[in-house]
This record gives structure tokens, C-alpha cells and sequence, in this order.
């Protein structure tokens, strides 16, 4: 019955309708009050506005671009809806982080919400289930908490060193296993020790992540633009019959993990370090969350987690064909420190300050969330002269961001030393913590920040400093030519990362795998 022309016809018609009210909704709310600006922007179309200026790929691109004609910021109408592009770091910090509080709702992510049946926190609008859900998270990921994990992280860094010599080709699932080790230990207390078992759960949460990816892209669903086709008949919306089948599959995943959490717990199973399922399970009374919720609390971190480190890996073996200039550096800077007869370890970071310098500008370069997650306005406000209205979508755009010539000059360029030169203004001095990727603007502003970072840059951190220590990535050589290596071809949607590409790694030392393998047999 869905597929028939008679229920295309209706729904095309209902589309019609629909977007005509909601466009004169909004057309009649929208009226700017005297005494203040219109946002600038460009002309659009009648009921569709803007909805022709965004590219279906590379979006963020396009907002940049428009950025450098009407400013850094600028305002989209699609449907009506308002839409401020922000590509400037000053402006998105007075408005999401020193407003913020008016500045930290979420919108409507209508096949997101399907498919995680509105649990996951990062798109969930702030209610009293997100503040619960970020308690939990914020006091997992405490810059001590994650302290606990570095030996869970150093373990799978050798792992992933290892593989990625033995068999560089499958470069993307151990550096994605990497993730999903250290994710799936911390969250729920499982490890990953055999290949069939790293492989089933990459495969796993690599499948969540790419679905998310693909009903995200832009144009990819006229709900996403229309919000209200998620209240038509299933018969009629052909993509909640698809939600809901993606739902039930990941719930089941999830849920398997919580009750095998759940089920150790209770024969009194011990865990060192304790899990966040454990922590959550003995202290349930303090984070008051019901297994439904708790469930999809864990499912975000565990996602996030994954997400995004390994798609910053990628960029780093991109970045070390593009500019091996800064590899032959990073290597001489860990052999300086470390030596030749051990492998990296956490201590030696402080004394490491390209190595978090990389991190730091791999997260810049190639943002793995390049247009930002849009945050929404509570109330009337106005900035700079500018009239903001209440409901308008704020993208704090990456793209844009961590191109700003006044911060980053030679944007395009991957250039660590733009963290440790003092000619640089974003060079806040080099000791033990600096540069130092905590707070930095690639995990979002304000109250909705990523609590994550710190988990995060200890996995950057004994990534990098493990892959410079024991290997050499550069192009691939065939018949004597190097192989071109694209500058950015990368995946389209929320979170993105480069698709594959070819490269050559070669060991330094075949002792150094070595040092590897045994760090690997012995910490299991």
C-alpha cells in the first residue's frame, strides 16, 4: 500500500500543505522588531527559502563560503525556520557559552530520534531526562575519572599497532577496533580479546554509526527538513517503518550489553576498573535512571567514544602522507623521550608537546563534526544590533571556525607548530598540559560541550605517539610512482570521516612491533 501511486500522490499533496502552514507559521512570527537588524543572508525562495543554498554534500563548506560574503554570521530560512550560521569562534562563544543558557536547546532530528526512540543526549533537548543522563556522563568522564582507562587504552594501542603492520590495508577496522575496545571495556566492563569478538562489535557499532551518518545527510529525508511528517500514518511514512526497524535492532544490541553487565554485577563478578554499567548498577539510587534510560545514556558515550578518535586517526594517516615533514619530527621528538627499548606510556606525555599538538590540529583540520551539532535560541535575543528569534537553529560551523584568518592563517595547511610558536596567537605556551585539546572548540560550546575530551585525548595522545614511535606511513609507491592521495574526500553527514584511501606502512624496527606484541600477550 506504501509504495502505491495513490499513496505517493497523498503524499505529496500533504507535503504541499503542510509546508505551505508551517512556512506562514513562521513567516507571521518571525517580524523584526523595531530598532534592531536583520541578520544578513542571502535572498531565498518563497516557502523553500534558502533550501537550494545548501549543497547535499559538504554542506559546512558552502556555510564558509557564504560566511566570506555576508560575514561571520549570517542567517538561512528554509520552511521558515531560521537557520545563524556562525564561522566566527568569538561570536559562538558569547552566544552559546556566556548566553547560554538560552543557547543550549536542541531542535527536532525527527530519523535520529526514531531510530534511538529520542534517547541519545546529544540530540535530546534539555528536559529532566537530559540532566540526569548528563550528570551520569559528566562524572564517568571527569578529567580523574579517565585516568583509570589509560592502561586500557596502552593495551589496545599496541593491539592496533600490531594489525595495522601486519595488515595495513584493514588500517580503518583496527584503528575503528581501537575505539571500540577501550568503549565497549569502559562502558560495560567487556573485553575484546579475540578478533571475532573485536570484529562483531566494531562491526556493530560501525553499522549504528554509518546509518546515523546516511539518514543525517542532507536531503537524505524530507522529515529531517519537515518535522512534522513524523506524525503521518505509518502506511503513509515509509521512513518510521524504517526507524523503527533500525531501533529495534540497536535496542536489542544495547540491551544485550546492559544485561550481560548486569548479570556480572549480581554474581558479584569483580571489575578493575569498575565499568560505567557497574558504577551505574551499584549507585543507581544517585543517578536515578531506569534501565530504558540508562541504556541509551551508555549507548551515547559508547558511540561518541568510538566515533570520534577513530575518525581523527584516519585524518592522522592522511595528515602523514599529505605532510611528512611533521612525521619525521613526531618521531624524532618520541625516540628523544622514550628511546628505542620501550614503548610510549602516559608518563611520557607531559614531555611530548608535539605529539599533543598534532591531536590538537588533526581535531582542527579535519573537524570529525564539521558543521556542528545546531544548537536552539529559548527566546528573542538580540546581538550586535542583529535580531536573533526564538527557535532559530545556531550552527557554530567547524569548517568555518578553525579557519578564521585572523586565528588560523594557511587554514588549509595541517601545521601543528600553530599551537606551539609563540608568533601564533592560538599558542597558549608549551609546559606539561599544553597545548592541550580539553575544551577546544571541536567538542562544541556552552553547556552542551562534549563531556568526552578528556577520554578522548589520552586516546589521541598514546595513538600518535605509538604509530611515530614504531612506524612509517607515507603514500603508496607502485612501479616506482607514488600513488596520489586525495587532499579531502571524506564521507557526507554529522560526524565524517576520509574514506579509504591507500597508503604504505612500514615498520621502523621490527623489534619495535615486537616491544608491541609483548605489551599486548602480557596486559591481557
Amino acid at each position: 500500500m506504501n509504495s502505491s501511486p495513490r499513496a505517493a500522490t497523498i503524499l505529496v499533496y500533504v507535503v504541499i500543505v503542510l509546508a505551505f502552514i508551517l512556512f506562514v507559521q513562521r513567516f507571521c512570527s518571525n517580524k523584526i522588531p523595531k530598532g534592531v537588524r536583520e541578520l544578513p543572508g542571502p535572498k531565498g525562495y518563497p516557502v523553500i527559502g534558502n533550501l537550494l543554498d545548501i549543497p547535499k554534500k559538504y554542506a559546512w563548506v558552502a556555510f564558509k563560503e557564504l560566511g566570506d560574503i555576508y560575514g561571520p554570521i549570517y542567517k538561512l530560512e528554509i520552511f521558515g525556520i531560521t537557520f545563524v550560521i556562525i564561522n566566527d569562534t568569538a561570536i559562538a562563544d558569547q552566544l552559546l557559552s556566556v548566553r547560554g543558557v538560552h543557547y543550549s536547546d536542541r531542535g527536532e532530528f525527527p530519523m535520529i530520534s526514531m531510530m534511538t526512540n529520542r534517547g541519545d543526549l546529544v540530540i535530546r533537548p534539555i528536559d529532566d531526562y537530559w540532566r540526569r543522563g548528563r550528570k551520569f556522563a559528566t562524572s564517568m568522564l571527569s578529567v580523574t575519572a579517565v585516568k583509570q582507562w589509560q592502561s586500557v587504552q596502552a593495551r589496545e594501542a599496541s593491539r592496533m599497532v600490531v594489525d595495522m603492520v601486519r595488515n595495513p590495508k584493514n588500517y580503518q577496522l583496527w584503528l575503528e577496533r581501537f575505539a571500540t575496545a577501550v568503549s565497549v571495556r569502559a562502558g560495560y566492563g567487556k573485553d575484546l580479546n579475540t578478533a571475532e569478538l573485536g570484529e562483531y562489535h566494531t562491526g556493530r557499532i560501525l553499522d549504528r554509526m554509518r546509518e546515523i551518518e546516511r539518514v543525517s545527510a542532507q536531503g537524505k529525508y524530507l522529515v529531517n527538513l519537515l518535522p512534522v511528517l513524523m506524525y503521518l500514518p505509518d502506511w503513509l511514512a515509509p521512513f518510521k517503518r524504517e526507524a523503527k526497524r533500525h531501533y529495534a535492532a540497536k535496542s536489542a544490541y544495547f540491551s544485550s550489553l546492559l544485561q550481560e553487565a548486569k548479570d556480572k554485577f549480581d554474581l558479584g563478578i569483580p571489575e578493575d576498573p569498575p565499568s560505567y554499567a557497574r558504577m551505574y548498577f551499584q549507585n543507581k539510587h544517585h543517578y536515578d535512571l531506569n534501565w530504558e534510560e540508562a541504556k541509551y545514556v551508555l549507548a551515547t558515550m559508547y558511540g561518541g567514544g568510538a566515533g570520534t578518535t577513530s575518525s581523527t586517526m584516519q585524518s592522522y594517516c592522511l595528515a602523514m602522507c599529505l605532510f611528512p615533514e611533521w612525521q619525521s619530527q613526531l618521531r624524532q621528538e618520541v625516540e628523544q623521550v622514550v628511546g628505542c627499548d620501550r614503548i610510549p606510556n602516559f608518563g611520557d606525555l607531559a614531555q611530548l608537546p608535539l605529539v599533543r599538538a598534532v591531536a590538537k590540529e588533526l581535531l582542527r583540520w579535519r573537524p570529525v563534526v564539521p558543521a556542528g551539532v545546531p544548537h536552539v535560541v529559548t527566546k528573542d535575543d538580540v546581538y550586535d544590533g542583529y535580531y536573533i528569534p526564538k527557535g532559530a537553529w545556531i550552527f557554530t560551523n567547524q569548517w568555518g571556525l578553525h579557519r578564521e584568518k585572523g586565528l588560523y592563517p594557511d587554514g588549509e595547511e595541517f601545521r601543528p607548530d600553530r599551537w606551539l610558536d609563540p608568533k601564533f596567537t592560538t599558542c597558549k605556551g608549551v609546559d606539561g598540559q599544553h597545548p592541550t585539546i580539553r575544551r577546544y572548540s571541536a567538542f562544541g560550546f556552552g553547556r552542551r560541550i562534549c563531556p568526552g575530551y578528556d577520554l578522548a585525548e589520552q586516546a589521541l595522545f598514546i595513538q600518535i605517539a605509538s604509530l611515530a614511535w614504531a612506524c612509517q606511513i607515507r603514500k603508496k609507491v607502485v612501479n616506482g610512482q607514488e600513488i596520489p592521495v586525495p587532499f579531502y574526500d571524506y564521507s557526507n553527514g554529522g560526524n565524517v570521516f576520509p574514506n579509504r584511501f591507500e597508503f604504505d606502512l612500514v615498520p621502523l624496527d621490527p623489534e619495535r612491533v615486537k616491544f608491541m606484541q609483548q605489551h599486548w600477550d602480557t596486559s591481557q
